[in-house]
């Protein structure tokens, strides 16, 4: 694989950005992000996370990473995504998340991998995003997130990336947030380490089709990140199904549901607002409702 250690990052530079959003929130970032980039008269593409971006993704001198985080961690799929992409030595890239709670690990989650894959992580960026999660103490947390100032944290962050590059320094940028870098070892950054996907799966309900409600039209199976659904006629998930509730959430014909029960309370016990406030990094005076 090339090197561009020695690139004048004055020229055109292809900037590939891979994003994973069930919702939105993520992609609004992406495309903040992205419009600064193409701004600077850089080669700019919005990947989806599937195998025909890998070829892409290789092709591009700057990459991004970019996803919602689940259970103060990223989520499974992209994981996965990230251990699977080839040798990349000396290509620069960024990761980035929005969050509708304690972000925990999430980009640590997703700058090891590259690490791993032999590419320079610049830094890292977190935003704010709704909490579309449908289990009842969680639903509409940080409303109408990421708004307007959310978005311009994104755009300066896109143009310090930018600068920084640009300026030859080593190393990470100083806007990126360290917890991209270093594990960490705080509340949140265990929950994340412990609540692997088999954990969520035991204490999270696997969604229940309604029968007389559903029509077969395939978009849940279209739409799981985990390709967890396949229809006989009706929708049947699988044990892979990672508890997202995407098929819940977006189901055109409301034909999906989920008996919370003790769920619900012990997602409240490790999410409540002061746990949230003394172990999470919400700002002074940020309301979470």
């Amino acid at each position: 694989m090339r090197k561009d250690h020695d690139r004048d990052w004055g020229d055109l530079v292809k900037i590939a950005i891979v994003c994973f959003s069930q919702t939105g929130n993520t992609r609004k970032v992406a495309e903040a992000m992205a419009s600064v980039f193409s701004g600077a008269d850089h080669e700019v593409r919005i990947l989806s996370l599937n195998k025909d971006s890998y070829e892409k993704l290789t092709d591009a001198h700057l990459i991004g990473v970019g996803t919602p985080c689940f259970v103060s961690q990223a989520p499974g799929p992209v994981k996965k995504y990230l251990k699977k992409l080839p040798e990349m030595n000396g290509i620069k890239a960024f990761v980035f998340s929005t969050s509708g709670g304690a972000p925990g690990r999430v980009l640590y989650d997703l700058a090891v991998p590259l690490r791993e894959k032999g590419i320079d992580i610049v830094g890292g960026h977190l935003s704010r995003g709704t909490c579309f999660h449908p289990i009842p103490c969680l639903v509409g947390r940080f409303p109408g997130r990421p708004d307007g100032g959310d978005i311009t944290e994104s755009e300066q962050f896109a143009s310090a990336i930018l600068h920084h590059i640009e300026s030859g320094i080593p190393g990470s940028m100083p806007e990126s947030r360290q917890d991209a870098f270093r594990h960490g070892y705080g509340f949140y950054q265990m929950v994340g380490a412990i609540l692997k996907d088999p954990l969520v799966r035991f204490l999270m309900p696997k969604p229940k089709v309604e029968l007389r409600v559903c029509n077969e039209c395939g978009w849940c199976v279209r739409e799981c990140p985990t390709g967890s659904i396949r229809l006989a006629p009706k929708p049947v998930i699988t044990g892979t199904c990672i508890r997202c509730y995407r098929c819940m959430n977006g189901c055109p014909e409301n034909a999906l549901w989920v008996k919370w029960g003790i769920s619900n309370f012990l997602v409240w016990l490790f999410y409540n607002t002061t746990f949230e406030r003394w172990f999470g990094d919400v700002r002074p005076g940020e309301k979470l409702y």
